[in-house]
């Protein structure tokens, strides 16, 4: 994948076994819409960090903030390293694969094309990197497979989080998950 090294926007895959477990799904949304997505904001004065989309005030929806994880299959736990304020464009290139499911043919051309102006490459590049993506996401399911089935014969029976990074509000997220029984704090 070094090849693609220099790419500013990439397809980020969620393992099944994370599907729709999010830090913020466990949050308040009093706590994600007026305090820490204002802070994400203004932190990255309204501007995608990959494309450097700066919306108007009015628009400022076109822009997300998200989650950038990290996966612990034998504890089940995802770990939140930090937080991005990206556009609605990079964020469903991202999630490449959900997007497919949901966004139409013409719609997905758009993010490919999206994509192609943000990595400056051209229609080839992009349909080399996805190959190439492919074939290394087989090699790591294969890893995360094998880690699955350790992760199920330790019986575990709900995803937790842990807060790894430095993210606004940080101590109240942490008492918040902890209030759910689902905050994870490595030793």
């Amino acid at each position: 994948m070094d090849e693609f090294a220099h790419f500013k926007l990439k397809i980020d895959a969620k393992p099944t076994m994370f599907h729709g477990k999010t830090v913020r799904k466990n949050l308040t949304q009093s706590l994600w819409l007026k305090k820490i997505r204002p802070q994400i904001l203004k932190e990255n004065n309204y501007t995608c960090v990959i494309c450097k989309h700066h919306p108007t005030e009015e628009n400022y929806k076109e822009l997300h903030v998200h989650e950038i994880e990290e996966y612990d299959f034998d504890n089940g736990v995802v770990k939140l390293i930090g937080l991005d304020l990206i556009c609605a464009n990079c964020h469903a290139f991202q999630h490449f694969k959900r997007s497919q499911l949901v966004l139409s043919t013409e719609q997905l051309d758009r993010l490919i094309i999206h994509f192609t102006k943000v990595n400056d490459c051209s229609i080839e590049e992009y349909k080399r990197y996805r190959k190439k993506l492919q074939s290394f996401a087989f090699e790591q399911n294969i890893e995360r497979i094998i880690s699955q089935q350790k992760s199920i014969r330790t019986k575990i029976n709900h995803i937790r989080f842990a807060i790894m990074g430095d993210i606004p509000f940080k101590d109240l997220v942490i008492e918040r998950l902890k209030q759910k029984d689902v905050y994870y704090e490595y030793s």
